[in-house]
């Protein structure tokens, strides 16, 4: 839970919940990442995962 005053939700992941209380702040934040998560890709799902992770160590980002 962060300090920021948040609506009710379970629909989202922490790092997107701090917008609940604006829902097309929310909801475009989390349309844009998925569109860049499982958008088309020359790399196979298993290939973008391991970068993401590789990236998230590296940056010390628990997500």
């Amino acid at each position: 839970m962060s300090w920021i005053r948040e609506a009710e939700t379970r629909e989202a992941f922490n790092v997107t919940r701090v917008m609940s209380i604006n829902p097309r702040a929310m909801n475009a934040v989390a349309h844009m990442g998925r569109a860049i998560d499982k958008g088309a890709s020359a790399l196979t799902r298993t290939q973008e995962e391991a970068i993401a992770a590789v990236v998230s160590v590296i940056n010390r980002c628990r997500y």
